[in-house]
Order: C-alpha cells, then sequence, then structure tokens
C-alpha cells in the first residue's frame, strides 16, 4: 500500500523534466568558461556546478521509471577510454593528483551519457540545438564587444577576461579575443562546433534562413577574431557542411566548397609547424624552398619533446594530468612561456596514459566515425562535420580532449543517430518534455 502510494506521488513529480531543463541550462552556458569559480582550489565554470544537481536528478528519474535506460554500443567506448585512464592513474608518477583528475574526466563521459539518454525525441533535439546557439550567441555578441572596446575603451574592466595574449602570434593592432572560453583557441573550437548545428537547425527548419547565415557568418568572423591555428577548422566543418547539405542545388558549387575548405584547412596544418616570428628558444632552423629560412614553432618543439615521453613511458604513460614535456619559449612579444601541454590531442592522450590510452581513444573516434559516416540522415551527418572538424582535425592543433563541450556533441551524435531519420515530429506543437 505505501509502495503504491510513494509510486503515485513519484509519477506526478516532474523529476525527468526537471533534469531535462538543467541539461539544456548546461548546454546554454557549456561555452561559458569565464570567469572562473574556485571551489577547494579547483577551478570550475558555471556548468560544472549544474553537473551533480543535474545527474541526481537523472538517477532519481531511472530510479523512479520516468527515465528508461537502454544500453547502448558507445557506453563500451567510453568505458573503455574510462578503464584506460585508470590504469594509466594507478601507475601514474603522482597518484593523488591523477585519482583527482579521474573524478573530472567521468564527469566528461558524464555529460555525453546524460545528453545520450535523455535526447530521445526530435523535439529535444530541436531544442539543444537551439540552446547551443543561444548560447554561441552570447559567447559571439562578447567578442564583437571586446573588439570595440579594444579600440574606444582600452582600460575597460570586460577586456581582462575576453582578450588572450598572443602567444606565438605576431603582436598586431587587432585584439586576440578569447571571449567567455579559457583561451582564443578554445574559442574557435567551440565555435566550429556551433557552425555545424547551425547548418543543423537550417536543415531542420529550426530557424529561418536570414537568422542562418547571420548566425554562421557573425560565428565565422568571431573565430577570425581568435587568430588561431584552428580557423583551418572552421573552413573544413563550413565545406563539408555545405556539401553534405542537399539543400543547395548547385551541386558544382558544393563540390569546390569542399575542395577549397580541405586545402585550407591543410595549408593552416602546416603552418603549424613553422613558427610565425624567429624566436630566441629555437634549436635549429631550417631552409624551405621559396620561403626560406624558417624557425620551428612552439608546437614543433613541444610534439618533439612528447614524442620523448612517450618513448619513456609507452604502455601507461606518465599518468592522468602529468606533464608530458617542459619547454621554453619565447613569446613574439618578448615574454616567455613554459609550455607543458602538447597541444595535441593524440600526443597528449598518448604521453598520459601511453598506447593504451591512445588504442582506447582512437577505437573511440572510429566508433563516432562510422555513425555519422555511415548515415543517411543530414543531421547526424552534420554533426558528424562537427566532429571531423573539430575533435579529429582541430586535435592535431590542440589539446581539447577535456573540451565539455565536445564531449556533448559526442552525446549528441550518439543520440541523433539513434533517433533514425524517419523520426518526424510537428514542431508547432512541441511540449518540449
Amino acid at each position: 500500500m505505501n509502495n503504491d502510494i510513494s509510486k503515485r506521488l513519484f509519477d506526478h513529480l516532474p523529476i525527468a523534466n526537471a533534469a531535462w531543463w538543467l541539461t539544456l541550462i548546461a548546454i546554454f552556458s557549456i561555452g561559458f568558461m569565464k570567469p572562473l569559480i574556485f571551489v577547494s582550489n579547483q577551478r570550475l565554470s558555471p556548468v560544472d556546478l549544474l553537473f551533480p544537481l543535474t545527474a541526481l536528478l537523472v538517477l532519481a528519474s531511472m530510479i523512479v521509471g520516468q527515465i528508461s535506460v537502454k544500453f547502448d554500443r558507445s557506453y563500451l567506448y567510453f568505458g573503455a577510454y574510462f578503464g584506460a585512464m585508470l590504469i594509466s592513474s594507478i601507475f601514474s608518477l603522482d597518484p593523488t593528483l591523477s585519482f583527482k583528475k579521474l573524478l573530472g574526466e567521468a564527469y566528461l563521459i558524464g555529460l555525453a551519457v546524460l545528453v545520450i539518454v535523455q535526447t530521445t525525441t526530435d523535439s529535444r533535439f530541436r531544442q539543444v540545438s537551439l540552446a547551443w546557439l543561444a548560447g554561441a550567441g552570447v559567447t559571439v555578441f562578447v567578442a564583437f564587444i571586446s573588439v570595440i572596446l579594444y579600440y574606444f575603451a582600452p582600460g575597460n574592466w570586460l577586456l581582462q577576461y575576453t582578450l588572450y595574449s598572443y602567444g606565438s602570434v605576431p603582436v598586431i593592432n587587432f585584439p586576440r579575443i578569447s571571449s567567455t572560453m579559457v583561451s582564443a583557441s578554445m574559442f574557435c573550437n567551440y565555435l566550429t562546433v556551433g557552425i555545424a548545428i547551425a547548418f543543423v537547425a537550417n536543415t531542420k527548419g529550426w530557424i529561418g534562413k536570414w537568422v542562418f547565415r547571420v548566425a554562421v557568418i557573425l560565428m565565422i568572423l568571431a573565430a577570425i577574431s581568435t587568430i588561431s591555428i584552428g580557423i583551418g577548422g572552421v573552413f573544413l566543418v563550413l565545406g563539408i557542411c555545405i556539401y553534405t547539405t542537399s539543400s543547395i542545388p548547385r551541386a558544382r558549387f558544393r563540390r569546390y566548397s569542399m575542395f577549397a575548405a580541405v586545402i585550407i584547412a591543410v595549408v593552416f596544418y602546416l603552418s603549424s609547424f613553422v613558427a610565425l616570428k624567429p624566436h630566441s628558444t629555437s634549436p635549429y632552423s631550417f631552409d624551405l624552398p621559396i620561403i626560406g629560412n624558417v624557425q620551428p614553432s612552439p608546437r614543433t618543439l613541444v610534439w618533439t619533446a612528447v614524442l620523448q615521453t612517450i618513448a619513456a613511458d609507452p604502455i601507461v604513460g606518465k599518468g592522468l594530468d602529468q606533464p608530458v614535456c617542459a619547454v621554453r619559449f619565447e613569446n613574439t612579444d618578448g615574454s616567455y612561456s613554459m609550455l607543458t601541454d602538447a597541444h595535441n590531442i593524440y600526443l597528449s592522450v598518448a604521453g598520459q596514459h601511453g598506447f593504451v590510452g591512445l588504442a582506447a581513444l582512437l577505437a573511440l573516434i572510429a566508433f563516432l566515425w562510422r555513425i555519422g559516416y555511415r548515415s543517411d540522415d543530414v543531421a547526424v551527418r552534420l554533426l558528424w562535420a562537427a566532429f571531423v572538424s573539430a575533435f579529429i582535425y582541430q586535435g592535431f592543433i590542440g589539446a581539447y580532449e577535456d573540451a565539455r563541450h565536445l564531449w556533448v556533441l559526442m552525446g549528441l551524435l550518439v543520440a541523433v543517430s539513434k533517433l533514425g531519420s524517419s523520426t518526424q515530429e510537428s514542431l508547432a506543437h512541441c511540449s518540449g518534455v
């Protein structure tokens, strides 16, 4: 009797609905990494504070039967990657630090799982897309405001949060924008995904044609303001999305766009090997035809150092959250930086987790690649374009394996692939839950 009363009580509590709306808020705020919040000496972003409550509500919804969870093959790949990090943490040079970081890695995988478990209808996919675009719109607005303030109010307090150091980029009379993200490159990576989601929303009819065009143009301009090597990924995702979108009638234009995007992406990637300005920390230089004498970029120096780290601990690596290199580099403004980040997803994972971790990561990538590449659903192919450009391609020039928005993207790719191209709901009567 008491159990029946409790069940009826829980049935009327909107636990699952509350979990979903918190998830949407988290997706909206996934691009707001600044200002950082410090809790127990840990740097947290606003979305990090929402996750525990959201996870608890989803768990409670499962217990009372408001959310049903079915096994998905993606869980095996996520689990294998987590297992590789667990092994690496056990054999880490600093196990205490590694196990603290392991909790953060579980959180990232949890973001993907939360999206998979809850994005079960096309209307929810619509809400996720619009929430993402709304959040991206805020970051783009902040970026343009920052450019204006840079010239007309250079002492404004906002600029201390939204400008980023030039690093190895030549200093010019133009601000390098990171907006609400922790770095300019991360902001560029986030916008790369946003462009693909704008294509999804336009293809699905969730936003108008002019809203779509303005949104994409503004995101491209904001990405250019990052003055990041990752801009090649922006053009790559743009080319793949144009090629994928059958609503663009001119097939020749789609092919040329794809070809141009690949060429631009290759040029940006190759340029990452050479320094854009001579620096005193260069251990050597070399001659290139036409270009002349050039020096290695900080990425080249870092990648070389990380390969030595991998050679020293090839199986399980140095351990989770352990520095994989220590390269001193002279920035273009004359200051010096100690680089301990691999600036490459694959080298970062191999340096920390060895070939065990790299194999698990590559298996996960292959699984997600197959999901998108083999799908006939245009929305899935567009999300696949975001994954290819932001994770696979930009992963060669930046260590984004811990980027929250990329794990949400992975979960969304899996979830939408399960909806099927036959899923059709009336958008005019969407309740959103």
